[in-house]
């Protein structure tokens, strides 16, 4: 028993002394790509959000107010948010982007009408400022997706 003993003390101490070795496993190939393209899904989204709000409350203090442009404006900003919905669902549901680049594609269109009124009647700034994020978050899909660069 004696002689086993520095043996098991050893053992024992062994793995605290050794370096770690790296791990193999860590995320599985592709999920940072995964992640990546949830991250710009969000941030799209909560942009989307956020002009909608603000082009709702820039339109009931102008000359727009109240008028058919008014409600034509409301439901194209209405219409981006609901594909936004459906690409984020999409991309919840099945995690690949070649079966939601067709709801990308939708969103997109949805922003190439209202870039079109956006840029003939020119609204605040502060609602300006808004759609050019919109714009550029709409291009970060767009890329991540994998489809050509938005001509805005």
């Amino acid at each position: 028993m004696k002689k086993y003993l520095p043996m098991a003390i050893a053992v024992a101490l062994l793995p605290g002394i050794l370096p770690a070795q790296p791990r193999h496993g860590g995320p599985p190939p592709g999920s940072e790509r995964m992640g990546n393209i949830s991250r710009v899904i969000a941030d799209c989204e909560d942009r989307t959000n956020d002009f909608k709000r603000s082009l709702r409350m820039a339109l009931d203090r102008s000359s727009l107010n109240d008028t058919r442009r008014e409600d034509e404006l409301n439901r194209d900003a209405s219409r981006l948010e609901r594909a936004m919905n459906r690409v984020r669902e999409s991309w919840n549901f099945e995690h690949n982007p070649s079966r939601t680049r067709r709801s990308v594609g939708e969103a997109i269109a949805v922003g190439q009408d209202i870039n079109r009124t956006m840029v003939r009647r020119r609204l605040n700034p502060d609602v300006q400022r808004q759609w050019d994020i919109v714009r550029s978050e709409l291009n970060r899909l767009a890329e991540v997706f994998e489809l050509p660069r938005i001509r805005w």
